[in-house]
């Protein structure tokens, strides 16, 4: 079929005038991430496919496309090995010279309607300057994680997280 790229259908000319695309924390989870892992087809047009050092070694402004004022974007997170190690420090953070992410808050569980733990969600925060003379910016992702059991259940071996990435007036807006 002609609409069809990869496999999936390419939405790009079909979605209707004022489309938006706000699915919550669970969402995210079950429709996408675990989808992703499992290898079950689902059409991810929304989604980009970034390694997470990339993603976390360089400025939000590399990973996104500015059009239509998006305020949003989503990302399957590749974790690779050397991301994994920054991510079990205390402070979570990597950086360009123009800037770094830090990872703020605790942990957070996302769960299903009956309390079952799906996924763990790791909020951070994108700061200029260096450590010793940072500035908040109005960048924030948060990342989406599933257990390590889940990966060993189903025999995958490739990790991935899903993020939401979001570009704000300032931190408090969000």
């Amino acid at each position: 079929m002609e609409d069809q790229v990869d496999g999936n259908e390419d939405y790009g000319d079909k979605l209707p005038v004022g489309f938006r695309f706000l699915p919550t924390d669970v969402e995210l989870v079950t429709h996408y991430l675990i989808n992703k892992v499992i290898y079950n087809p689902f059409s991810s047009f929304i989604f980009q496919e970034i390694n997470a050092t990339e993603l976390y070694t360089n400025s939000p402004k590399n990973a996104v496309q500015f059009c239509n004022g998006e305020r949003e974007w989503f990302f399957f997170i590749y974790m690779d090995m050397n991301i994994d190690n920054m991510h079990n420090k205390a402070i979570e953070k990597g950086g360009d010279e123009l800037g770094f992410w830090q990872s703020i808050g605790d942990r957070k569980c996302v769960k299903d309607t009956n309390g079952n733990i799906l996924a763990t969600k790791i909020t951070f925060i994108y700061f200029s300057g260096s450590p010793s003379h940072r500035k908040k910016t109005h960048w924030r992702i948060d990342e989406f994680r599933l257990p390590i059991q889940f990966y060993t259940l189903h025999n995958s071996k490739e990790k991935w997280a899903a993020g939401r990435l979001a570009r704000g007036r300032d931190y408090t807006s969000f």
